[in-house]
Protein backbone atom coordinates (compact mmCIF):
# COMPACT_ATOMS: atom_id res chain seq x y z
CA UNK A 1 0.00 0.00 0.00
CA UNK A 2 3.38 2.42 0.80
CA UNK A 3 4.54 1.70 -2.33
CA UNK A 4 1.08 2.10 -3.97
CA UNK A 5 0.93 5.40 -2.40
CA UNK A 6 4.36 6.40 -3.71
CA UNK A 7 4.36 5.85 -6.96
CA UNK A 8 1.12 8.17 -6.93
CA UNK A 9 2.75 11.05 -5.59
CA UNK A 10 5.45 10.21 -8.42
CA UNK A 11 2.90 10.28 -11.27
CA UNK A 12 1.45 13.88 -9.44
CA UNK A 13 4.48 15.65 -9.23
CA UNK A 14 6.01 14.23 -13.22
CA UNK A 15 2.10 15.34 -14.17
CA UNK A 16 2.45 18.57 -12.36
CA UNK A 17 5.88 19.26 -14.00
CA UNK A 18 5.24 18.59 -17.14
CA UNK A 19 2.14 20.75 -16.92
CA UNK A 20 3.93 23.95 -15.34
CA UNK A 21 7.21 23.97 -17.66
CA UNK A 22 6.49 21.90 -20.80
CA UNK A 23 3.11 21.00 -22.26
CA UNK A 24 -0.98 22.57 -20.90
CA UNK A 25 -3.85 21.79 -22.30
CA UNK A 26 -6.30 24.92 -23.52
CA UNK A 27 -9.94 25.44 -24.88
CA UNK A 28 -10.67 27.73 -27.68
CA UNK A 29 -14.42 29.78 -26.16
CA UNK A 30 -14.43 31.72 -29.88
CA UNK A 31 -14.68 31.80 -33.45
CA UNK A 32 -11.94 33.71 -33.81
CA UNK A 33 -9.80 31.76 -35.24
CA UNK A 34 -11.92 29.59 -37.86
CA UNK A 35 -11.96 27.37 -39.61
CA UNK A 36 -8.04 26.74 -37.98
CA UNK A 37 -9.61 26.17 -34.60
CA UNK A 38 -13.29 26.13 -33.59
CA UNK A 39 -15.34 26.76 -30.31
CA UNK A 40 -14.83 23.03 -28.68
CA UNK A 41 -11.43 22.38 -29.94
CA UNK A 42 -8.95 21.37 -26.86
CA UNK A 43 -5.54 22.00 -27.56
CA UNK A 44 -2.19 21.03 -26.41
CA UNK A 45 0.19 23.83 -26.69
CA UNK A 46 4.47 23.36 -26.41
CA UNK A 47 5.43 25.85 -23.36
CA UNK A 48 8.94 25.33 -24.60
CA UNK A 49 8.10 26.43 -27.66
CA UNK A 50 10.02 29.76 -27.39
CA UNK A 51 11.81 29.21 -24.08
CA UNK A 52 11.72 27.71 -20.48
CA UNK A 53 10.24 30.21 -17.96
CA UNK A 54 9.14 30.07 -14.38
CA UNK A 55 5.60 29.36 -13.51
CA UNK A 56 3.49 32.06 -14.35
CA UNK A 57 0.59 31.22 -11.50
CA UNK A 58 1.00 29.15 -8.46
CA UNK A 59 0.59 25.68 -9.76
CA UNK A 60 -3.49 24.41 -9.29
CA UNK A 61 -4.57 28.09 -8.82
CA UNK A 62 -5.43 30.82 -10.91
CA UNK A 63 -3.25 33.01 -8.72
CA UNK A 64 -0.96 34.82 -10.40
CA UNK A 65 2.99 35.15 -9.32
CA UNK A 66 5.66 36.99 -11.27
CA UNK A 67 7.71 34.53 -14.07
CA UNK A 68 11.00 35.51 -15.54
CA UNK A 69 12.53 33.95 -18.55
CA UNK A 70 15.74 31.09 -17.90
CA UNK A 71 16.51 29.80 -21.43
CA UNK A 72 14.90 31.88 -24.54
CA UNK A 73 14.68 31.55 -27.97
CA UNK A 74 14.33 34.43 -31.17
CA UNK A 75 10.59 34.12 -30.32
CA UNK A 76 7.56 32.60 -32.96
CA UNK A 77 8.31 32.41 -36.34
CA UNK A 78 5.64 34.28 -38.87
CA UNK A 79 2.23 32.11 -39.14
CA UNK A 80 3.10 30.17 -35.95
CA UNK A 81 0.24 29.50 -33.98
CA UNK A 82 0.48 31.34 -30.51
CA UNK A 83 -1.07 31.00 -27.06
CA UNK A 84 -0.22 34.55 -24.98
CA UNK A 85 -1.76 36.33 -21.93
CA UNK A 86 -3.91 38.77 -23.36
CA UNK A 87 -2.33 42.22 -23.49
CA UNK A 88 -5.80 44.27 -22.48
CA UNK A 89 -8.64 45.35 -24.40
CA UNK A 90 -7.97 49.36 -26.46
CA UNK A 91 -8.52 51.60 -23.52
CA UNK A 92 -7.06 48.99 -20.82
CA UNK A 93 -3.44 49.53 -19.48
CA UNK A 94 -3.72 46.17 -17.01
CA UNK A 95 -6.61 43.67 -17.88
CA UNK A 96 -8.36 43.06 -14.57
CA UNK A 97 -7.63 39.37 -15.08
CA UNK A 98 -5.57 36.89 -16.60
CA UNK A 99 -7.30 35.49 -20.07
CA UNK A 100 -5.40 33.29 -22.80
CA UNK A 101 -5.89 33.86 -26.43
CA UNK A 102 -4.91 31.78 -29.42
CA UNK A 103 -3.88 33.73 -32.36
CA UNK A 104 -1.29 33.58 -35.37
CA UNK A 105 2.23 35.59 -35.48
CA UNK A 106 2.35 37.91 -38.26
CA UNK A 107 4.66 40.23 -37.27
CA UNK A 108 7.63 40.32 -35.47
CA UNK A 109 10.35 42.50 -33.65
CA UNK A 110 11.15 45.41 -36.42
CA UNK A 111 8.62 43.95 -38.89
CA UNK A 112 6.46 46.87 -41.05
CA UNK A 113 2.94 45.01 -40.94
CA UNK A 114 0.20 46.16 -43.11
CA UNK A 115 -3.45 44.68 -44.04
CA UNK A 116 -4.70 46.18 -47.19
CA UNK A 117 -7.87 44.86 -48.65
CA UNK A 118 -7.81 41.98 -45.76
CA UNK A 119 -4.52 40.56 -47.30
CA UNK A 120 -1.22 40.71 -44.37
CA UNK A 121 2.10 41.76 -45.57
CA UNK A 122 5.05 41.90 -43.81
CA UNK A 123 7.84 44.45 -44.87
CA UNK A 124 6.15 44.57 -48.01
CA UNK A 125 5.90 40.84 -48.58
CA UNK A 126 2.39 39.05 -49.00
CA UNK A 127 1.84 36.14 -46.35
CA UNK A 128 -0.03 33.60 -47.77
CA UNK A 129 -3.10 33.11 -46.15
CA UNK A 130 -3.56 30.30 -44.02
CA UNK A 131 -6.41 27.68 -46.29
CA UNK A 132 -8.69 27.35 -43.20
CA UNK A 133 -8.79 31.21 -43.05
CA UNK A 134 -12.19 32.72 -43.19
CA UNK A 135 -13.07 35.84 -44.81
CA UNK A 136 -16.34 37.76 -45.92
CA UNK A 137 -17.40 39.40 -49.02
CA UNK A 138 -17.37 42.77 -46.96
CA UNK A 139 -14.57 44.98 -47.39
CA UNK A 140 -13.94 48.55 -45.38
CA UNK A 141 -13.01 51.55 -47.45
CA UNK A 142 -9.48 52.77 -47.24
CA UNK A 143 -9.18 55.39 -44.79
CA UNK A 144 -12.35 54.80 -43.25
CA UNK A 145 -12.08 54.94 -39.83
CA UNK A 146 -13.05 52.50 -37.25
CA UNK A 147 -13.92 52.57 -33.83
CA UNK A 148 -11.69 50.85 -30.94
CA UNK A 149 -8.90 49.84 -33.54
CA UNK A 150 -5.25 50.34 -33.20
CA UNK A 151 -3.71 52.87 -32.52
CA UNK A 152 -6.57 55.51 -31.70
CA UNK A 153 -6.61 58.74 -33.79
CA UNK A 154 -5.55 56.47 -36.82
CA UNK A 155 -7.53 56.30 -39.73
CA UNK A 156 -6.70 52.73 -39.64
CA UNK A 157 -9.98 49.87 -39.71
CA UNK A 158 -9.54 45.90 -39.59
CA UNK A 159 -8.99 45.59 -43.60
CA UNK A 160 -6.79 48.49 -44.06
CA UNK A 161 -4.21 48.78 -40.89
CA UNK A 162 -1.01 50.49 -41.03
CA UNK A 163 2.00 50.25 -42.28
CA UNK A 164 3.26 50.34 -38.78
CA UNK A 165 6.50 48.51 -37.12
CA UNK A 166 5.90 46.23 -34.87
CA UNK A 167 8.22 47.51 -31.38
CA UNK A 168 11.26 46.30 -30.57
CA UNK A 169 13.47 46.46 -27.51
CA UNK A 170 15.67 49.88 -27.59
CA UNK A 171 13.65 51.51 -30.35
CA UNK A 172 13.54 55.08 -30.36
CA UNK A 173 10.07 57.12 -30.89
CA UNK A 174 9.84 60.84 -31.22
CA UNK A 175 6.97 62.12 -29.14
CA UNK A 176 4.78 65.10 -30.40
CA UNK A 177 1.71 66.57 -29.69
CA UNK A 178 0.42 65.03 -33.15
CA UNK A 179 1.07 61.40 -32.30
CA UNK A 180 0.63 61.42 -28.43
CA UNK A 181 -2.45 59.33 -28.50
CA UNK A 182 -1.38 56.64 -30.81
CA UNK A 183 1.83 56.12 -28.33
CA UNK A 184 -0.08 56.69 -24.91
CA UNK A 185 -1.32 53.28 -24.23
CA UNK A 186 1.63 51.39 -25.14
CA UNK A 187 3.61 53.34 -23.02
CA UNK A 188 1.08 53.03 -20.47
CA UNK A 189 1.75 49.45 -21.02
CA UNK A 190 4.81 50.16 -20.36
CA UNK A 191 4.72 51.18 -16.52
CA UNK A 192 5.02 54.95 -17.40
CA UNK A 193 3.13 58.28 -17.61
CA UNK A 194 2.34 60.38 -20.83
CA UNK A 195 0.82 63.83 -20.78
CA UNK A 196 0.75 67.19 -22.56
CA UNK A 197 0.91 70.17 -19.98
CA UNK A 198 -1.20 73.56 -20.46
CA UNK A 199 2.35 74.56 -22.01
CA UNK A 200 2.19 72.33 -25.29
CA UNK A 201 5.27 70.39 -23.19
CA UNK A 202 4.76 66.21 -23.51
CA UNK A 203 5.82 64.51 -19.52
CA UNK A 204 7.26 61.36 -19.58
CA UNK A 205 6.77 60.72 -15.86
CA UNK A 206 6.63 64.04 -14.64
CA UNK A 207 9.46 65.46 -16.63
CA UNK A 208 9.54 66.92 -20.02
CA UNK A 209 10.31 64.95 -22.96
CA UNK A 210 10.00 64.36 -26.89
CA UNK A 211 11.26 60.85 -27.08
CA UNK A 212 11.14 57.33 -25.92
CA UNK A 213 12.94 54.15 -25.93
CA UNK A 214 11.32 51.40 -25.71
CA UNK A 215 12.15 48.44 -23.59
CA UNK A 216 10.60 45.32 -24.42
CA UNK A 217 10.31 43.27 -28.07
CA UNK A 218 6.41 43.14 -29.11
CA UNK A 219 4.93 40.52 -31.36
CA UNK A 220 1.53 41.42 -34.10
CA UNK A 221 -0.94 38.95 -33.68
CA UNK A 222 -3.73 38.11 -36.07
CA UNK A 223 -7.36 35.79 -35.67
CA UNK A 224 -7.92 33.70 -38.74
CA UNK A 225 -11.17 34.75 -38.79
CA UNK A 226 -10.14 38.17 -40.21
CA UNK A 227 -13.90 39.32 -39.90
CA UNK A 228 -14.96 38.16 -36.56
CA UNK A 229 -11.27 38.51 -34.63
CA UNK A 230 -10.30 40.86 -31.99
CA UNK A 231 -6.76 41.04 -32.75
CA UNK A 232 -3.38 43.71 -32.75
CA UNK A 233 -5.84 45.09 -35.08
CA UNK A 234 -8.12 46.31 -32.35
CA UNK A 235 -5.69 46.36 -29.20
CA UNK A 236 -1.94 46.71 -30.29
CA UNK A 237 1.07 44.36 -29.61
CA UNK A 238 1.91 41.29 -27.29
CA UNK A 239 5.16 41.65 -25.59
CA UNK A 240 7.28 38.77 -25.52
CA UNK A 241 6.76 38.06 -21.86
CA UNK A 242 3.13 37.32 -22.33
CA UNK A 243 3.69 34.80 -24.91
CA UNK A 244 2.96 31.03 -22.94
CA UNK A 245 3.71 28.65 -26.09
CA UNK A 246 3.02 27.24 -29.53
CA UNK A 247 -0.24 25.16 -30.17
CA UNK A 248 0.42 21.95 -31.78
CA UNK A 249 -2.33 19.28 -31.37
CA UNK A 250 -6.09 19.45 -30.85
CA UNK A 251 -7.00 16.45 -28.67
CA UNK A 252 -10.60 16.84 -28.24
CA UNK A 253 -12.95 18.49 -29.99
CA UNK A 254 -16.85 18.97 -29.87
CA UNK A 255 -19.72 21.23 -29.98
CA UNK A 256 -18.93 23.59 -26.94
CA UNK A 257 -22.25 25.60 -26.99
CA UNK A 258 -24.28 22.31 -26.01
CA UNK A 259 -24.73 21.88 -21.80
CA UNK A 260 -22.97 19.45 -19.61
CA UNK A 261 -26.48 18.56 -19.02
CA UNK A 262 -27.10 17.41 -21.93
CA UNK A 263 -24.62 14.85 -22.24
CA UNK A 264 -25.72 12.32 -24.81
CA UNK A 265 -26.26 15.43 -27.39
CA UNK A 266 -22.96 16.38 -26.16
CA UNK A 267 -21.33 12.96 -27.21
CA UNK A 268 -22.79 12.85 -30.25
CA UNK A 269 -21.31 16.32 -31.15
CA UNK A 270 -17.31 14.97 -30.74
CA UNK A 271 -16.16 15.55 -33.99
CA UNK A 272 -13.74 12.40 -34.37
CA UNK A 273 -12.25 14.03 -37.48
CA UNK A 274 -10.81 16.44 -35.47
CA UNK A 275 -9.61 14.53 -32.70
CA UNK A 276 -5.70 14.11 -32.13
CA UNK A 277 -4.82 16.07 -35.25
CA UNK A 278 -2.16 18.59 -35.72
CA UNK A 279 -2.89 22.07 -35.89
CA UNK A 280 -0.95 24.54 -38.65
Amino acid sequence: MKLYGTSLLYAFIIALVIKVFLVEAYRIPTASMEDTLRPGDFLLVNKIAFGLSTPRNIPLTGIQIPHYTLVGTSGPELSDLVVFEFPGGPDVVHPPEVVYYVKRCLGRPGDTVQVLGKRVYVNGVRQPDPATARFTSYTMRNGQAQPRIYPKGSNNNKDFWGPMVVPYKGMHVNLSLDNLDQWRLFIEREGHTLRFTVDGDIELDGKQSDAYTVERDYYFMLGDNRDDSEDSRFWGFVPRENLVGEAFLIYWSWDSEISITEPLKLVRSIRWNRVLSTVQ
